[in-house]
């Protein structure tokens, strides 16, 4: 009787086994269609859109589904520094609006406010550190570590997109970090590493980004900078390569390192630079130079709040709070609201 129960038992357990590892297979063969799909259709469909609270969304929404098929034997590691830096825009944004609510109440003397924004805005930034450092880790877990000497083997301009992405992610983690207070610990070596990396891409095919992304750290760390480096000369020159190219993410890069030095002579000239170069744009890459436009409207968005207690008028990129007024006869209503 007792033999006869463990035979019944032991067929049970092979069934089950057998049903789990049919729908491992199923589940793989599943993920492997979305990851072959989202590489050859949905990531450069996406590209196209220059909507990024649309990217976004899709970040926070695909993430953790298309992560999840590689319990099952999926790839999904080359997918995941683009859809980790989606989802960190969200986090962005709201670290930027909680940041501007801590200046307009600072504005006001509204101590209790101000420090209520600044808490929220930390754990915004946390959450960004978070998602951008995966993004950067999932990278290197992919091509391996940036050294000197020596490139990942980067098969595809799909390849080559990831590690561009991945690499720009490490340093807007390190970034995110120190607004929160180094919450998250994100090694300080990775500034360096991406510097070494950056080297391993073509800087004419990829608008400047290499390049620009090199000289952005030089004059941030200039440890960094190979001797007789000139961090300006190279960002002004991926600045104007990005321009002719239609993808304006190097002069990103360039207001970005403006803003971390102080530079305020320079970070007026990028912005304005950025705002008036809106023409004959890559539609291949919309998103890229969207998000770019994203970044430096908030870098403008924190000197208006500054000096205003406002962020900068609706369209009003490009333009500052002490210019010359325009010669103008006619009455704009919304400057009279």
């Amino acid at each position: 009787m007792k033999f006869s129960k463990h035979i019944r038992l032991s067929g049970l357990l092979v069934l089950v086994s057998t049903f789990v590892s049919g729908c491992t297979v199923v589940y793989k063969g599943t993920g492997d269609v979305l990851v072959s799909y989202s590489k050859a259709e949905m990531v450069p469909h996406l590209m196209t859109y220059r909507d990024v609270g649309m990217a976004c969304a899709t970040g926070e929404s695909l993430t953790p589904l298309l992560m999840s098929f590689g319990e099952v034997g999926s790839k999904p590691d080359k997918l995941a520094p683009l859809v980790f830096v989606s989802a960190a825009t969200c986090s962005e944004q709201k670290a930027l609006d909680a940041e501007l609510r801590y200046m307009r109440a600072m504005k006001r003397g509204d101590v209790t406010e101000a420090q209520d924004a600044r808490s929220e805005q930390k754990a915004h930034a946390e959450q960004a550190a978070r998602r951008l450092y995966e993004a950067y880790r999932r990278t290197v877990m992919v091509y391996g570590e940036p050294v000197d000497g020596s490139c990942p083997r980067l098969r595809s301009d799909f390849d080559e997109l990831v590690w561009m992405v991945g690499l720009i992610a490490g340093v807007q983690s390190l970034l995110n970090d120190a607004t929160a207070e180094t919450a998250v610990g994100i090694p300080r070596d990775v500034a360096a590493k991406v510097e070494r990396g950056a080297a391993c891409l073509d800087n004419e095919k990829w608008w400047g980004v290499p390049q620009g992304t090199r000289a952005a750290l030089w004059n941030i760390l200039p440890m960094l900078a190979p001797e007789g480096a000139n961090a300006w000369a190279e960002l002004e020159n991926s600045t104007r390569l990005g321009f002719q190219k239609g993808v304006r993410l190097a002069s990103a890069l360039y207001v970005i390192s403006a803003y971390g030095v102080d530079d305020q002579a320079q970070l007026r000239k990028g912005i304005r630079e950025f705002a008036a170069n809106n023409k004959n744009l890559n539609k291949e890459y919309a998103l890229l130079d969207a998000i770019a436009g994203e970044l430096i409207l908030g870098v403008s968005h924190r000197m208006w709040a500054d000096a205003t207690g406002q962020r900068t008028p609706f369209r009003g990129l490009g333009t500052f709070w002490d210019d010359a007024p325009k010669n103008s006869s006619a009455i704009d209503i919304d400057d009279l609201l």
